[in-house]
């Protein structure tokens, strides 16, 4: 049996069963790439604790037992965008930080932007940003964007939507 030496809600910290290193388990969860229909790509701005400051992140969340990960995009995306996608295609599923972390993270782009609004649970007021799938690569180079899932989700979109785009 696994040692675990910390949980709560969101995480576990456990001992490996086949190396002399801990591990942190954490729900599953997805991250949405919203575009619009004119290409604005719709960011939140959150609260980092990790980092003590705000983030543009894209909407993200933990999967629910039983949930389908589609489902879960839809949910997040309503919680913290006030937006819902007609359309989801799922572009990859990630493993962030894989030594040591052990969590997936579907990916999807979301078109077919409609307003609905769901609420979240969230305790602070998420903002909202936008940038484009050609200019978001300024706000990684001045430090804007950080966060590496977010890089890999914004590339990934962007390359789904050329190859879509090139008749694939």
């Amino acid at each position: 049996m696994t040692q675990t030496y910390f949980q709560n809600r969101w995480y576990r910290i456990y001992q490996s069963e086949t190396v002399d290193t801990s591990v942190i388990a954490m729900r599953n969860a997805v991250m949405v790439v919203p575009v619009f229909d004119d290409g604005r790509v719709l960011m939140t701005v959150e609260y980092s604790p990790a980092f003590n400051q705000w983030v543009r992140i894209l909407s993200s969340g933990g999967i629910e037992a039983g949930e389908d990960p589609a489902d879960t995009a839809n949910r997040e995306l309503q919680e913290e965008t006030g937006y819902k996608a007609g359309r989801l295609d799922k572009l990859a599923t990630l493993c962030p930080f894989i030594k040591y972390l052990n969590q997936h993270l579907p990916i999807f782009l979301a078109r077919d932007l409609q307003p609905s609004k769901l609420q979240g649970d969230e305790g602070y007021e998420i903002g909202l940003d936008y940038t484009t799938l050609d200019e978001f690569e300024t706000l990684i180079a001045n430090g804007q964007i950080q966060d590496s899932s977010v890089i890999t989700a914004l590339y990934m979109a962007r390359a789904f939507l050329q190859q879509e785009g090139a008749g694939r």
